[in-house]
């Protein structure tokens, strides 16, 4: 989570937008929870939405490119999944889904 929201706030300070929005929103839904970060920066690229999770891919100038691929690898090793999409006009939406998990016996 804190990844996520520093990404944002990284995000939002490299661009020209006036209006910086940070949202996080939590939805719980039947058996799955959704926790979502949604931001006013740049965006993302639809063409390198795939790459933004693998390790060492970043494009920051100071970044390491495993912020994003950690983040998704905790995720899945709970059984959840982490998705990003564009906001229009402008912005990047992260969403964490976790189901609950059956109980061991």
């Amino acid at each position: 989570m804190v990844n996520l929201i520093q990404n944002a706030i990284d995000a939002m300070a490299s661009s020209d937008n006036d209006r910086r929005v940070l949202q996080a929103r939590t939805e719980h839904n039947g058996d799955a929870v959704s926790i979502e970060i949604e931001d006013t920066g740049p965006g993302i690229d639809p063409k390198k939405s795939a790459d933004i999770f693998e390790a060492f891919y970043t494009t920051k100038l100071r970044g390491t490119g495993l912020g994003l691929a950690i983040c998704q690898t905790i995720v899945e090793r709970h059984e959840g999944q982490l998705s990003v999409f564009s906001v229009s006009p402008h912005g990047a939406l992260f969403r964490i889904t976790l189901h609950q998990m059956k109980s061991r016996q």
